[in-house]
């Protein structure tokens, strides 16, 4: 059997999700729903354990865990509106609900959960799962049997009592089709280009059909979509401003940079005037507005923002645009291949430093670069973002997160034209993203999305978080 590798639709594109974080709000949501499949009769009870040290508890209820966890565990899947309502639901219907913060033995991920879910004839099931990034799990534990599911085929758990059936819950499912992984390295994936004479986004669509088993016009309809998605998130604030998610807490980004563009001409130019003007309205978010990860909950927005932006500077079509999408997906194939491109794991370097890499390869690719060129870019920004540490603020009006991908989405500019003017980006994109990974994991577990180090120890940042949360052992302590 062939070992499961990242694909563009699972891992770099995906899921497509209401707004929120992929790894914590789609990802647990997806385990939630792992859990609830496993029920007999309607749920009565959810218990969800995460760990005090995690990830999950140090800024639970500020990117939605909370609510990805208990529409899971309801049987909602990321992509369904109704997430947003899920307290209401749940206390509508009886259903009672609890977070418990204590270590979890079955796993020592920082974003690992414990789902334990009761129906009404009061058998319980128990479930562990890990979300990996970009809203993949990994399901390790489940009725008391060590498991590993990534929900990509079915898989059936017997136990004394009974046999329980887990089916796939990803676009794209592991068949006897799924061919060998076409490259891992921009090295085999330009030699291929060359032998078969093809451009490096054909190749990167021979990647996705040797992935999926689809065929060709499937893959590159399902890419259509996802383009359609991005470019929405970058328009939907014209049809209704009053329903955008943002609070004081999390800063009205959008609304100030455009007051400021129609009082003074920006002098960084309009194409990062405009890459930044996309880039906050995708920020802005508002519930319906489906998002698209590429890799972080965000990262396709911001990806595309970019992408827009020098489309319209260079007058290039929508099929230009897809094609340099197709390049941004074979080089997250890379990154998830050699790495798990999450703050968690490889910090900010591992989300924007990764998005940054996507979209100037994809802006070169478009802009009618060689694929050393192509290369290069991604290698040049990627670079620039080794180190990063992964430091949201809770009720810090996105700090630094809004000058990191606003960093990134820069760059990924700045470093397509320097690659396009001839310079090389000297270490091969690969080794780039291997040492990426290396720095990352070396950086302590509160510079990882903890929200207790870096920038979140800061005096100003522990204001900010106190008026954020009320008391850290109260599961339910989100001021609304």
């Amino acid at each position: 059997m062939l070992e499961l590798y990242p694909d563009f639709y699972n891992d770099v594109f995906g899921p497509i999700m209401q707004p929120g974080s992929s790894s914590h709000t789609a990802g647990p949501c997806r385990i939630g729903y792992v859990a609830s499949c496993l029920l007999d009769a309607p749920l009565k009870r959810i218990q969800v354990y995460l760990d005090p040290e995690g990830s999950f508890a140090g800024t639970f209820g500020w990117m939605s865990e909370d609510l990805g966890m208990l529409a899971g565990a309801y049987g909602f899947l990321p992509e369904e509106e109704k997430i947003f309502d899920i307290r209401q639901i749940l206390n509508e219907e009886g259903i009672l609900y609890q977070f418990i913060f204590e270590k979890i033995a079955e796993s020592s991920h920082p974003n690992a959960v414990k789902f334990v879910l009761t129906d009404r004839d009061g058998e319980q099931v128990v479930l562990v799962g890990n979300s990996i990034g970009g809203g993949m799990i990994e399901v390790v534990w489940a009725m008391g049997i060590p498991i590993s599911y990534k929900g990509d085929k079915e898989l059936v758990i017997h136990t004394n009592r009974r046999q329980y059936v887990l089916r796939p819950i990803l676009p794209v499912i592991t068949t006897e089709k799924k061919k060998p992984q076409l490259f891992s390295d921009f090295e085999e994936w330009i030699r291929i280009a060359e032998e078969k004479h093809l451009s490096l986004w054909e190749t990167a669509l021979v990647y996705e059909e040797n992935s999926s088993g689809w065929d060709r016009e499937e893959i590159i309809e399902y890419m259509r979509v996802i383009q359609r998605l991005l470019k929405r998130q970058t328009d939907y604030i014209d049809e209704a401003r009053e329903q955008l998610l943002e609070t004081s807490l999390s800063g009205y980004h959008f609304r100030k940079w455009e007051s400021y563009c129609k009082q003074s001409h920006p002098v960084i130019g309009d194409v990062i005037t405009n890459a930044l003007t996309y880039a906050y309205r995708v920020q802005a978010f508002r519930r319906g507005v489906r998002i698209v990860p590429g890799p972080m909950g965000t990262g396709g927005g911001y990806l595309y923002s970019a992408v827009r932006a020098v489309m319209e500077a260079r007058n290039l079509s929508d099929e230009d645009a897809l094609h340099g999408l197709f390049v941004a997906a074979g080089v997250g194939a890379i990154c998830y291949t050699r790495s798990e491109p999450t703050g968690e794991a490889t910090g900010c370097a591992g989300e924007c430093g990764v998005c940054s890499a996507m979209a100037a390869a994809a802006i070169t690719e478009m802009s009618g670069g060689t694929p050393g060129q192509v290369e290069s870019a991604a290698s040049l920004a990627l670079q620039a973002a080794i180190g990063w540490p992964c430091d949201p603020i809770p009720g810090g009006k996105n700090q630094p997160c809004f000058s990191r991908f606003t960093t990134a989405i820069t760059m990924a500019i700045t470093f397509s034209e320097l690659a396009l003017s001839g310079r090389d980006g000297v270490v091969p994109f690969h080794e780039v993203v291997d040492v990426m990974d290396k720095v990352g994991r070396e950086m302590p577990s509160g510079l990882k999305c903890t929200a207790e180090g870096g920038l979140c120890a800061s005096p100003k940042a522990e204001q900010c978080k106190a008026k954020m949360y009320v008391k850290k052992g109260d599961a339910l302590h989100q001021i609304q």
